[in-house]
């Protein structure tokens, strides 16, 4: 499976029983996203930046399914500080600002990230009747 990275750039061919996102019904469920650019290098200095990006993928994937941020219901965040909180959540909530006014449901915790340099990973589950 294929998808094609925000800016719409390569495509990043992922890992075998792994999808970049599910659809059952009217729920899109998708799999973590890391602040990767098309090469699948960590990009953005900060974890605000690094926000933005997983949004970005996050909004790319779900635009491929006929849906966008305003569909999010429900979000998981593993960071990498835990003092990066209000700076995470400062970004996160803007970008999602952008979209709608309601915000998703949301977990939160600070977690070992499995890729040196990243600073944030976010999975979501979107609704199409949301928006």
């Amino acid at each position: 499976m294929t998808i094609a990275t925000p800016a719409g750039a390569t495509p990043v061919r992922q890992h075998p029983f792994f999808s970049p996102v599910r659809l059952e019904g009217e729920f899109a469920f998708v799999s973590g996203q890391m602040p990767f650019d098309d090469r699948l290098a960590v990009t953005g200095e900060g974890v605000a930046a690094q926000t933005q990006v997983c949004l970005d993928r996050i909004h790319a994937i779900l635009q491929a399914e006929g849906m966008g941020l305003a569909n999010v219901v429900k979000a998981t965040v593993w960071l990498q500080k835990v003092e990066d909180f209000a700076e995470f959540n400062r970004a996160y909530e803007a970008a999602l600002r952008a979209h709608t006014d309601r915000a998703p449901a949301r977990s939160t915790v600070r977690a070992d990230l499995m890729v040196p340099g990243a600073l944030v990973e976010i999975e979501v589950i979107a609704h199409k009747a949301a928006a």
